[in-house]
C-alpha cells in the first residue's frame, strides 16, 4: 500500500487551462510516482499560489515520492521521447517512454515550467512544475 497525501494551498477558482491537457499532465505525474514507488512509501501533491517579482501569478504543483529515485546523469534526458531510466533487458517499470515527453509540451503549451530532483537510486523524485495564472 502506497499513503497518498496532499497540502493544497489557497488557489484562485478559476485558472486559464486547458482542462484536458491539465488533467493529463497531473495524471502522468502522479501515475509515474505510483508506478516507481513501492508498496509502503509515500506519494504527495502539494499545489500553491506564487508570484514573481514581476507581480505575475502563477500555479505551482509538486508530486514528491518516496520511490525508486533518478541518477543525476539521468534528469537531463528523461524528458525526452522514448527515454527510459530502467534500461535493463527484463524492465520492471513498462512504458513506451512518452509519457514524460507529452508532459512536458502540455506544460509548454500551458506557458509553464517543469523540472525534476532527485537525490539518487533509491532516494525518490520531485516534479514541479509551473501554469501561469
Amino acid at each position: 500500500m502506497i499513503q497518498l497525501s496532499t497540502n493544497i494551498g489557497e488557489l484562485p477558482e478559476i485558472i486559464t487551462a486547458d482542462e484536458r491537457g491539465f488533467k493529463q499532465i497531473l495524471y502522468n505525474l502522479l501515475f509515474n510516482a505510483v508506478k516507481f514507488t513501492p508498496d509502503g512509501g509515500e506519494v504527495h501533491l502539494e499545489a500553491t499560489l506564487k508570484s514573481r517579482p514581476t507581480g505575475k501569478k502563477f500555479i505551482e504543483v509538486s508530486i514528491t515520492d518516496t520511490g525508486i529515485g533518478i541518477r543525476s546523469e539521468d534528469l537531463e534526458r528523461i524528458f525526452e521521447p522514448f527515454e527510459q531510466v530502467d534500461s535493463s533487458l527484463d524492465k520492471r517499470y513498462q512504458g513506451t517512454g512518452l509519457g514524460l515527453s507529452l508532459t512536458k509540451n502540455l506544460v509548454k503549451l500551458h506557458g509553464g515550467i517543469i523540472a525534476a530532483w532527485s537525490a539518487g537510486d533509491g532516494k525518490g523524485s520531485i516534479f514541479t512544475f509551473t501554469i501561469p495564472v
